[in-house]
């Protein structure tokens, strides 16, 4: 039988989750315990319910931010199939591709060597840092809007730099760019939870973000731009809209 799991665990199981070990143990309420046993508890109700810490127990303060999050799932192909039936929403987007001008390349008939596409790659970014100040979402690439699966593997050659032209480098890419392009990029990216999926009609990728608590800005290419979800619309946030869409305290650092 499994030990009992917390509402922050719960959340983790389906995206991840940023906490602290301060807050886990307190929820809990294991204030009558040493740090020690409950940090060698809480490392076993993790274990468990086959979730991560990152940064892992051992590392850092109490009190430093860190991101919970589901260490493998067995099912992710049927739950991913489940959502594109689904549709999408608020929480669920679907992109055919990462870095591929789709358009320019089947409409156009370019040769698809020429379609890299830094607009199509901003689109996905854009997504992203919604989620990251929204509540989260998953997004899946290699889904056309209509659920069609197209898959990801012909665009794995226009990955930059590439050599293998495999689902690996292409994660690898697509992590390079949040770190790149968000302010923390190591800790925005850590939110970010990138699962292969293997559908009978190509790779598709799941990724699943996790809400940040502080505000997320993207470093896009018309300057930095900090975005949100509205229903299933991302937009873009003027400084004099800041009070609509959060809940702003004065301080001074």
């Amino acid at each position: 039988m499994r030990p009992p799991i917390t509402a922050t665990l719960v959340e983790a199981l389906s995206r991840p989750t940023q906490t602290t070990l301060t807050t886990l143990i307190n929820e809990y309420q294991w204030s009558d315990r040493l740090v020690l046993q409950a940090l060698g508890e809480l490392g076993e109700i993790l274990d468990a319910w086959n979730l991560e810490l990152s940064p892992s127990i051992g590392t850092g303060g109490l009190d430093d931010s860190r991101i919970v999050r589901a260490a493998f799932s067995s099912n992710l192909l049927d739950l991913t199939c489940a959502e594109i039936a689904r549709g999408e929403g608020a929480s669920l987007e679907f992109k055919e591709s990462l870095v591929l001008d789709v358009k320019k390349h089947v409409l156009g008939k370019q040769p698809i060597e020429k379609c890299f596409s830094a607009d199509v790659l901003q689109s996905s970014l854009k997504t992203v840092a919604a989620y990251l100040n929204s509540g989260g979402g998953t997004l899946l690439i290699g889904v056309a809007d209509d659920g069609k699966v197209v898959g990801l593997n012909r665009e794995f050659l226009l990955i930059p730099g590439a050599t293998k032209y495999d689902f690996d480098e292409w994660e690898l890419y697509l992590r390079s760019m949040i770190e790149k392009c968000f302010q923390n990029g190591r800790g925005v990216s850590a939110s970010v939870q990138i699962n292969r999926i293997d559908h009978e009609a190509g790779v598709v990728a799941r990724i699943v973000v996790g809400a940040r608590r502080e505000l997320c800005i993207l470093r896009a290419a018309d300057g930095e731009k900090l975005f949100v979800r509205t229903g299933n619309r991302t937009l873009s946030v003027n400084l004099i809209d800041l009070e609509q869409y959060f809940n702003l305290e004065k301080r001074y650092l």
